[in-house]
């Protein structure tokens, strides 16, 4: 990691992240950008293979040459990565297993299931899970693929960024973008920011659970105030030590929102309803961030980062 282009130098960072988006494409759809009312466009990863955004980083990590040898490959995942990784990791014929944690979503762990993944349940909340999956793997020989901290994943989410740069015709005034470990915010910042150098890129992290938010406010070090229960259960938890995400966030990230679980849940209710978009918990905490803020100068941009959400808990925010 330590040749990894970080913010010092776009330019490579962009033509990093342009070659990873041709060699993930036999993986990975691109989503539409639409536009919902008032200048509000989302970007609806939901419709993505798997439910969400999370397979555009899989597949970068998993098709990497000099990783295309493994035979099997371990994850940690709250789901949506989990997800990603066994998909591809299939059609690339190698073995998969997901360490989970112990407060994993009951449907996530029911659609892993259903597809057939190997799982193996921690204690505790998603960062115990993530330090047992890479200490196993260390172990046993297996390859390791991180939902956050690793350049190849981030370089696959990058492409979500190179996307918008195609569909949206004028900068946004505004991204808004959902963050828990930080690896969808790293790759978007790191394909746009050249591009549209004054949008601003507001991560959106839930009260209940603002790892990043911490770590950025605290220099780097990772200490987070809160780890607690949330709708937006795909970011809940906290970083890696180290994680090379905290220093993109702090150098490209321009703003950070806390948002509620009474947010989260009128948000989820608003794509149902307002735009016939399902979404999970970490989607709304997008299109909450997007909402607070009302519209500024320029159009403002959502990214919906799945729809990996159970009847149970979009019938809980339709009752609220």
């Amino acid at each position: 990691m330590s040749d990894w282009p970080l913010q010092s130098d776009l330019a490579r960072s962009h033509e990093a992240a342009l070659a990873t988006r041709q060699r993930i494409r036999p993986w990975v759809r691109e989503t539409p950008l639409i536009e919902a009312s008032g200048g509000l466009f989302l970007k609806l990863e939901t419709l993505q293979r798997t439910g969400s955004f999370k397979v555009r980083g899989a597949a970068s990590a998993l098709s990497a040459g000099h990783r295309a040898g493994a035979r099997s490959v371990i994850a940690a995942s709250t789901g949506n990565h989990g997800l990603a990784v066994a998909h591809v990791a299939g059609e690339l014929g190698m073995s998969c297993r997901v360490f989970v944690p112990s407060s994993a979503s009951g449907f996530k762990l029911a659609r892993l299931r259903g597809a057939g993944v190997e799982l193996v349940e921690v204690a505790g909340d998603p960062l115990r899970a993530e330090l047992a999956a890479r200490e196993e793997a260390a172990a046993g020989g297996a390859l390791f693929v991180s939902p956050y901290n690793d350049p190849l994943v981030v370089l696959g989410q990058a492409s979500i960024g190179l996307e918008l740069t195609e569909q949206l015709g004028e900068a946004p005034g505004a991204l808004f973008v959902a963050v828990g470990g930080g690896g969808l915010i790293s790759g978007i910042a790191l394909a746009v920011r050249a591009r549209w150098p004054r949008t601003r890129i507001v991560g959106c992290v839930p009260a209940a659970s603002p790892a990043m938010a911490d770590a950025v406010a605290a220099g780097g070090r990772v200490v987070p105030s809160r780890l607690e229960q949330t709708l937006s259960d795909a970011t809940a938890g906290g970083i890696e030590e180290g994680s090379i995400t905290v220093a993109i966030a702090t150098a490209l990230v321009d703003d950070w929102l806390q948002i509620s679980e009474a947010e989260i849940a009128a948000a989820m209710r608003a794509a149902l309803l307002d735009h016939h978009v399902a979404i999970e918990g970490a989607s709304g905490l997008a299109l909450a961030g997007a909402l607070r803020q009302g519209a500024g100068e320029g159009p403002r941009v959502a990214v919906l980062g799945g729809a990996n959400a159970g009847a149970t808990a979009l019938e809980a925010v339709l009752h609220v």
